[in-house]
């Protein structure tokens, strides 16, 4: 989270600290009940309905790997945008 770029610290509950101009950062305990809290099969369920909707009838199965890296990518330039 050191690294992460100010727009998505303001969207994951962070705060400037007034008397020393830092940001905040959430304890431990906060950040394993947000991640225990994550359905992490619904990035699935959605990449799956997309390519759903974009196959025709007739055609056969298709399918595409996509690692993680390349997700945490994508976000993270997301973010940065401010979307």
């Amino acid at each position: 989270m050191a690294d992460a770029p100010p727009a998505l610290l303001e969207r994951l509950g962070t705060a400037v600290d007034p008397l020393v101009p830092k940001w905040s950062w959430p304890a431990e305990s906060t950040i394993r009940r947000l991640l225990a809290r994550i359905d992490v099969d619904a990035p699935d369920r959605a990449v799956g309905a997309w390519f759903a909707d974009r196959q025709t009838r007739g055609q056969g199965l298709r399918g595409l790997a996509i690692d993680g890296w390349s997700i945490l990518r994508v976000l993270y330039s997301r973010s940065s945008m401010g979307n």
